[in-house]
């Protein structure tokens, strides 16, 4: 009980990403009729749009409930590598794809170009690229961060006792004349 007394915001916030993953599915599986009723091409993209999407929520469930825990920064940057590089490399194949077979889904100029930046271009760089750099760039601080030495102990000096000086009385102010 003490460990939810003392991370109840943090793990409010991994309750908040576990109830945006289960209603990125909700609507996902809402939208499945148009999935199966697509070519391959637009098939692939909506999966792998709905797995990025999944993994992003549940792994920052994952990395916020990690990082309740004491002493766990390189578990969390590890994480959050693992999370970004996942999105990175899914979103990354998924415009290579969608490039070379329809230049539609991934242009960012055209009449398509919102549509794709917003279904995209936006998870990549925000939900793919961020926390896999975020993830290295902690990784990295936390290996550079220098174990902590124990100081050795000092000799032992001599003390010196200082005299005793008698305190000084302090003057009572003077009242003002009338």
């Amino acid at each position: 009980m003490d460990f939810i007394r003392k991370n109840w915001s943090r793990l409010s916030l991994a309750f908040l990403y576990f109830i945006g993953g289960v209603f990125a599915i909700i609507a996902w599986v809402n939208f499945g009729s148009r999935i199966t009723d697509g070519s391959w091409l637009y098939d692939f993209y909506y999966i792998v749009l709905l797995i990025s999407t999944m993994v992003f929520f549940f792994g920052m469930v994952g990395v916020t409930i990690v990082k309740s825990m004491q002493n766990s920064k390189k578990l969390v940057s590890a994480l959050y590598m693992i999370v970004g590089g996942i999105i990175t490399v899914l979103l990354l194949v998924l415009i290579i794809v969608a490039g070379v077979n329809d230049s539609e889904l991934a242009s960012i100029a055209g009449r398509g170009a919102m549509a794709s930046f917003y279904q995209l271009w936006v998870p990549f760089f925000v939900f793919g690229l961020h926390p896999l750099i975020k993830g290295v760039t902690r990784f990295i601080e936390a290996e550079m961060v220098p174990a902590q030495v124990k100081p050795v102990a000092a000799p032992v000096a001599e003390t010196v006792v200082a005299e005793k000086k008698p305190a000084a009385k302090k003057a009572a102010p003077k009242k003002a004349a009338k």
